[in-house]
């Protein structure tokens, strides 16, 4: 179980990191920005949790790595501990 919610935790932290380079990326780039294939990467990322959640992604993306991050501090204190 504590396996499951690490990879969940994991996948919404790597959702929420490519979601904030997305937008630096498109700030500073500004208008040239889909031209770019590091930003097409970061968009490629994102677009999953972008259809799952729509215009909430990032609220339900916090949200969910929250609950994620309380499971596992919950069950690593029920082993007594986490490595």
């Amino acid at each position: 179980m504590l396996w499951v919610v690490t990879s969940l935790k994991l996948v919404c932290e790597v959702a929420l990191m490519a979601t904030l380079g997305r937008a630096v990326l498109r700030r500073w780039l500004g208008g040239v920005a889909a031209d770019n294939p590091f930003h097409r990467l970061l968009d490629w990322v994102v677009r999953p949790a972008e259809r799952l959640t729509g215009r909430a992604m990032v609220p339900a993306l916090l949200g969910l790595w929250l609950a994620a991050t309380l499971a596992k501090i919950g069950l690593c204190l029920g082993q007594g501990g986490c490595r």
